[in-house]
């Protein structure tokens, strides 16, 4: 008998024990929901699927950050929000202070209002914080920005004198370090004043002759006798009315005004009747009386001279009648009489003009339509003129077609200013120069010129007359003047020599030039040019301090590129840099001085525009210059501040969000440095504080200092807006990645339950016919053992 082991039986048996695992293993994965619980059940799979629940982690705690960042702006921005609101109030309370229906006392409430916002907003600023960090107080520096202060005394801006515009000569005047040239020299009257109306030439008029004036003879005849002259009457006519002259033989009236009646009956002789007829008349008119042995002559001379005099209206004798007021007789025309007993001569001299005192100006030698000539005349005549000493009118010749060079400009005070340019057109068109000349004088003139002809209608000269006829307008004269300013002339050209192009803003960056009134030694213009301006730069404060007049003008002269470039930027500013140039500046202020421009010769002139002395001792040597810029304004820089926090969005360090919360403190609103400034200078208390709060339009548009802090926190608000936005997206890009990376992985490890239930059924039912088919092997096994026994 063989005993043997029972290999069937061993086989299910090992067939029940995988079945059971496949069955301890689906009900795992159904009891976790989970097809990997270990890295047994798949091993790249678990790594897979472990790092990617790591990633899941990584990404809900970033957007748990985003999220905290987004209610942190939220935060920043409310509060900045609130900051805007309280400048905008700030605002309208210093609208209402400017205006004059207001009191000091009124403006000093609204004040204490005023600084109320500004400490709120202050307050804000401090007091704005999330989970116990502040933020909208700065951490880190996020610009140092060119700032300024204003000191109680001008010094040197240094390096400001290291180019010669200027040619100086004096060390010190007035106290202060130069080397200055002075506007005006020593052989001034007064000396250095510099305004001076120098004589060129002086022609004296000649040719008046003396008016002629009439001569009226009344003759009356020595045989005349009382009972003819008795109510004989005439009337003599003069500019001022008329008097008449009756002769009666006792008291009598007679109608009418400026009735004289000589009496017949109280003299003794006819002679002297006529004595007290001339001693009558001598009363209205000039008169003189001769007398002969047989006649008697008076002869009236008119006080006025010259042909006027022959008008009858004016001048006049003649016989009239004359009604009676007395109820006498009428008194009759004493010219009734025969002409042998009384005649009137009423031309026995007839008033004659006289001749006027004349000059003439030659100007044969321009009798041409040459425009070279008419340059040629140009040049020699402007910055002349002409003085006429009869009615002491200066006739000032400028030419406007080299404006804005110093012989368009007016330069003796109160002249007529005749405009040389117009010979240019007139010559263009065919008149010769002399023509055009005669025509612009004649034409200010008036009757004082006239243009001289020759024979053939060519104008040869001017003819100037005397402003009176006769004899007296000899001692009149036409004199050739110049006036002199005040002025000194800055050569760039020379200055600039060597240097050309994109050279030039380099070589006058930080460097200027000075002028001072000539009556004010605290009072004085720096120009200072400036290569680019930073537009983050703060606003320059204007110069000046108590007992300082100073006004100063910083040029950018970044886009010069050319002389022609620099003076015409210099002079009028470029519209974009430069809003205005040096003669605007000039005309804007309270200053003295006024500026002329000769492009093509390189050229700025500086001078004073008052024509006539000023100086009277105030100033060692009148209007000085130098080179350099002595102010009061100084640079300096300030640090602009932002609170810079980190917001982790990725599981990377280095990739992450950058929140920049700029400070809103009131001094980063307003920009001033701490310090160099405070919130006092920005108070409603003063015109001058309450226009800078406010700004500008004219003549220069200039953004107030409330506009300009309300800009920066609407920029701050606008910043953190976006930061916002950007970490929206960021949590809606975290969101999506989220999503899909728990997708992935679920995919991976979460179990399919209906094959996991599939497996689990299987299982069993293969682990109880294992059992059975075991068991029912191991019945037969154990009835051969007992066979056995």
């Amino acid at each position: 008998m063989v005993i043997a082991n029972n290999a069937s039986a061993g086989f299910i048996l090992g067939t029940l024990n995988k079945n059971i695992n496949k069955k301890t293993k689906a009900s795992g994965q159904l009891a976790l929901g989970e097809k990997i619980r270990n890295a047994g059940d798949d091993a790249s799979s678990y790594a897979i699927s472990e790092k990617m629940r790591v990633k899941i982690r990584s990404l809900d705690q970033a957007d748990a950050n985003v999220q905290n960042g987004a209610s942190m702006l939220r935060i920043a921005e409310g509060a900045i929000q609130s900051q805007i609101n309280l400048l905008r109030t700030v605002k309208e309370k210093v609208i209402d202070a400017h205006n004059d229906t207001n009191t000091d006392m009124d403006r000093a409430i609204i004040q204490k209002e005023i600084t109320q916002y500004y400490e709120e907003i202050n307050d804000i600023a401090a007091e704005t914080t999330f989970n116990g960090k502040h933020l909208l107080l700065g951490t880190k520096v996020s610009e140092a920005v060119k700032s300024w202060y204003t000191l109680d005394h001008a010094e040197k801006l240094e390096g400001s004198d290291t180019l010669s515009f200027v040619s100086g000569t004096i060390g010190t005047l007035d106290g202060q370090d130069g080397p200055f040239a002075v506007f005006g020299s020593s052989t001034d009257t007064p000396a250095y004043d510099g305004y001076n109306i120098s004589t060129l030439s002086t022609n004296a008029m000649s040719g008046g002759t003396v008016d002629t004036p009439r001569k009226v003879e009344m003759f009356f005849s020595v045989n005349l006798y009382d009972s003819q002259l008795n109510n004989k009457a005439f009337k003599i006519v003069h500019p001022a009315g008329e008097e008449i002259f009756v002769f009666a033989d006792r008291a009598r009236t007679f109608a009418g005004d400026n009735v004289n009646v000589i009496r017949l009956d109280t003299t003794s002789s006819l002679e002297e009747t006529m004595r007290n007829l001339k001693n009558r008349i001598s009363q209205v008119l000039n008169v003189s009386y001769t007398s002969t042995i047989n006649s008697m002559t008076i002869t009236l001379t008119t006080v006025e001279a010259g042909d006027v005099t022959n008008d009858p209206s004016l001048y006049n004798v003649e016989g009239v009648s004359v009604a009676a007021a007395d109820g006498g007789a009428a008194a009759t025309p004493v010219t009734d009489l025969p002409t042998s007993k009384v005649k009137f001569t009423n031309y026995k001299q007839a008033g004659e003009d006289g001749h006027t005192a004349t000059w003439t100006m030659n100007l044969s030698s321009y009798n041409t339509s040459s425009s070279s000539d008419a340059e040629s005349f140009i040049s020699t005549y402007a910055g002349q003129a002409i003085y006429h000493s009869g009615n002491g009118v200066y006739y000032e010749f400028i030419d406007s077609g080299k404006s804005p060079a110093i012989d368009s400009v007016s330069k003796i005070d109160g002249s007529t200013v005749i405009d040389l340019n117009g010979i240019r057109s007139a010559v263009s068109s065919g008149k010769t120069v002399a023509e055009a000349f005669a025509a612009l004088v004649t034409a200010n003139m008036g009757s004082l010129a006239e243009a001289e002809t020759d024979s053939s209608g060519q104008v040869t000269g001017i003819k100037f007359k005397a402003t009176v006829r006769g004899t007296e307008g000899n001692s009149q004269t036409i004199s050739f003047k110049k006036g002199d300013l005040r002025d000194y002339t800055i050569d760039f050209s020379s200055v600039l020599s060597g240097v050309a192009g994109a050279d030039i803003p380099g070589k006058l960056d930080g460097k200027g030039f000075r002028f001072y009134d000539a009556t004010d030694k605290n009072k004085w213009v720096n120009v200072l040019f400036v290569n680019g301006v930073n537009p983050n730069d703060d606003p320059r404060p204007a110069s000046g301090a108590s007992g300082l007049d100073i006004d100063t003008l910083v040029v950018d002269v970044s886009d010069v590129n050319s002389l022609d470039s620099l003076l015409k930027t210099l002079y009028k500013g470029d519209g974009d840099k430069n809003k205005q140039g040096l003669s605007q500046f000039l005309s804007n202020s309270s200053q003295n001085f006024r500026v002329a421009a000769d492009y093509s010769a390189g050229t700025i002139t500086i001078y004073d525009n008052r024509k006539y002395t000023v100086l009277d001792g105030q100033t060692e040597m009148g209007a000085k210059i130098a080179n350099g810029v002595y102010d009061n304004v100084v640079n300096d820089y300030r640090n602009t501040y932002v609170n810079d926090l980190v917001i982790q969005h990725t599981d990377k360090s280095s990739a992450n969000i950058h929140v920049r919360i700029p400070q809103t403190t009131m001094d980063q609103i307003f920009g001033y440095k701490v310090g160099a400034g405070s919130l006092d200078d920005y108070s409603v208390m003063t015109s001058e504080k309450r226009e800078f709060l406010l700004g500008q339009d004219y003549p220069t548009p200039v953004q107030g200092a409330l506009d300009k802090g309300i800009q920066y926190l609407i920029d701050a608000n606008t910043l953190i807006g976006a930061q916002i936005v950007h970490m929206e997206s960021a949590d809606a890009n975290i969101v999506t990645e989220l999503e899909n990376t728990t997708a992935a992985e679920s995919t991976i490890r979460d179990a399919d339950i209906a094959k996991s239930a599939m497996d689990l059924a299987t299982a069993n039912i293969l682990s109880q016919s294992a059992q059975a088919m075991l068991s029912q092997f191991n019945h037969s096994s154990s009835d051969v053992l007992n066979l056995l026994q």
